[in-house]
């Protein structure tokens, strides 16, 4: 696996030859209660993209940071960037990819709040004739979310410093977890919850959205590595058509 951070400028042409795809994982800076930090999401997907990028064997770029985290800037220190600054950035980066040869673009989120912004970027790169992208977000999740699972998720559509995600976070930087401090809160959605914009903080005092005291680093390491195999699938067969 090659990382594009690693590399000296005159090296770069040569090792897009080698791998023509790249990755690009995006994570958010937000609240994920009072037992994970605020770069969760960052740090999921420095080891998603590492994995990803191995599976699949990609040309591993930096890791996007910063993402679309309305719903919960509210928290103190989440840092929110709009959709709109988010897809312009894809794009652009994804032009500067291209002009040095690159063929491909893999987006992955390890952030569920990015997702509309980087089906958005993929379209817009589809339309204007720009790198061929596609956009994945925890593919196979639900699927091996029903086997480990022993606590109810909070809503279908979230994963928040609950039982799946503090276990990925055990999986993958157990060093930042706090168990002692994780706890358990089920907010009570309202009937308009995914028709209407809501801050949640409204929802949820703690930032926690299931039981995070349910987790465990083995159900954290199954769901990464059936996450990471779902996508190299994906990526797979998507690459071919590029050929």
């Amino acid at each position: 696996m090659t990382r594009w951070n690693e590399l000296t400028w005159p090296q770069v042409r040569e090792a897009v030859e080698r791998q023509p795809v790249a990755i690009l994982a995006l994570g958010a800076v937000e609240e994920h209660g009072p037992h994970l930090p605020l770069g969760t999401d960052v740090y999921a997907a420095e080891a998603f993209s590492a994995r990803i990028a191995e599976a699949a064997d990609l040309l591993e770029l930096p890791v996007l940071p910063y993402g679309q985290v309305w719903s919960l800037e509210h928290f103190d220190g989440s840092l929110s960037i709009s959709d709109a600054t988010l897809v312009s950035l894809l794009v652009e980066l994804a032009a500067g990819l291209q002009q040095v040869g690159v063929k491909g673009l893999v987006l992955y989120s390890a952030h569920l709040g990015n997702a509309a912004a980087m089906k958005s970027a993929v379209r817009r790169l589809e339309e204007t004739g720009g790198l061929p992208a596609i956009a994945l977000t925890y593919p196979g999740l639900s699927a091996v979310a029903d086997q480990v699972a022993q606590s109810p998720r909070s809503h279908p559509a979230i994963m928040h410093a609950d039982e799946l995600e503090t276990s990925v976070m055990l999986a993958v930087r157990e060093d930042l977890v706090h168990m002692d401090r994780a706890v358990r809160e089920y907010p009570d959605y309202p009937p308009h919850f995914e028709a209407a914009p809501l801050r949640w903080d409204t929802l949820s005092s703690s930032g926690v959205f299931g039981d995070a005291t349910a987790a465990t680093q083995e159900k954290g390491r199954r769901i990464v590595d059936h996450v990471v195999a779902t996508a190299a699938e994906i990526v797979g067969a998507w690459k071919e058509g590029l050929r």
